[in-house]
């Protein structure tokens, strides 16, 4: 975590700016608080209410439990937590004390998606890293110089590829996602941000509620995110908050979609009711090369055309559609509307797909 970070993150129950504290040492080789490139890789914020947060692998972690929901890194760090004086923070957590909520079982879903991304083969939704940048420029309509020195959130970042490869358009960039997955992507900035790895950073928290001060973003980008939460008008009312005045959001929702279609996923989304995540993983590895085998059949007839993608991919594709507990979708007259009640202007769809589509709107 750049320490630069500070300037924007605030606590999600006081909504204080949170004081850092770093491990100077540690039992583990891991646990150093620096990392080469000066950023700090593990320690913990602690905020006026009390809570504390932990920073695990360069991410700082906002879950509702505070400290008390990683009780490995507790134990990992006993004696970092006993000298900055946070005793009781070592003590055990209580059965029960964070409940299995809404948000608690869209973390472990998505988790599990993207704690199985191979980042060295695998692409997102069946596209390079070069074609979701152009996507990336098509759905906020700006161009590469229009960008330059701005600060994006990605908001909801999944695997966090596409917001350290936009670091090409010298952003200052914040990805924020619920899933444990993002030490991952914080290691593999290097893969995707090149020289620019301190201006992409990650945060561990919920939309929602984020751990994120108001009007700290002149770009907010949230693609196929909002729809999986409780309220997708909640969690876009949350994003705006977030949003400069003058700035712009966009955001990309599930649309109405044809019967057959819809009949396929509810019955996909039907066994998470009855399996676990881990045994509906392999549902979705079974279906994928049948998937994969209709699908190109359809492309060479042109009754539909679809991206090619390899059985892995379909995967992860299968698996993110029949996972999550909520998957509304929306029309462009009802997001609309959500833009023109928080008085935006220049409202544009963009980003249309035949499952969905995007809108953006400048905050006035």
């Amino acid at each position: 975590m750049n320490t630069a970070l500070l300037n924007f993150l605030a606590c999600p129950k006081c909504h204080c700016r949170p004081k850092l504290e770093r491990f100077e040492q540690g039992d583990h080789s891991s646990s150093n608080s620096r990392s080469a490139n000066g950023e700090v890789v593990f320690g913990v914020l602690q905020c006026e209410c009390g809570t504390l947060y932990p920073i695990i692998d360069g991410v700082p972690r906002f879950l509702e439990g505070g400290l008390r929901s990683f009780p490995e890194f507790v134990s990992q760090h006993r004696l970092d937590l006993e000298k900055l004086g946070h005793v009781g923070a070592c003590e055990p957590r209580n059965r029960g004390s964070v409940s299995d909520n809404d948000y608690d079982n869209i973390r472990k879903s998505f988790s599990q998606e993207w704690g199985i991304f191979d980042y060295e083969g695998d692409k997102t939704w069946g596209w390079t890293l070069e074609e979701r940048k152009r996507v990336f420029l098509g759905d906020v309509a700006m161009k590469p110089e229009e960008l330059c020195g701005k600060r994006l959130l990605d908001a909801g970042c999944g695997n966090g590829t596409l917001t350290a490869a936009l670091s090409d358009f010298d952003l200052e960039i914040v990805g924020l996602d619920l899933n444990d997955g993002l030490g991952r992507a914080w290691r593999n900035r290097e893969k995707y941000a090149a020289k620019a790895i301190p201006q992409v950073q990650y945060v561990q928290g919920n939309l929602v509620d984020p751990p994120l001060r108001e009007a700290s973003f002149d770009l907010i980008y949230s693609s196929g995110v909002i729809h999986h939460t409780p309220s997708s008008k909640g969690a876009f009312d949350s994003l705006v908050r977030l949003t400069k005045q003058g700035g712009r959001l966009y955001v990309w929702v599930y649309g109405r979609r044809g019967l057959p279609v819809r009949l396929f996923f509810l019955c996909g989304r039907s066994l998470k009711r009855w399996i676990s995540l881990r045994s509906l993983l392999g549902v979705c590895r079974a279906l994928s090369p049948g998937y994969k085998v209709a699908a190109e059949a359809l492309n060479r007839l042109g009754v539909l055309k679809f991206r090619s993608r390899t059985t892995r991919e379909i995967t992860l594709d299968l698996f993110d559609a029949f996972a999550p507990r909520y998957n509304f979708w929306h029309t462009e007259a009802e997001v609309y509307s959500w833009f023109v009640q928080k008085g935006f202007r220049n409202i544009r769809v963009s980003g249309v797909q035949k499952h969905g589509f995007g809108m953006y709107g400048d905050k006035i």
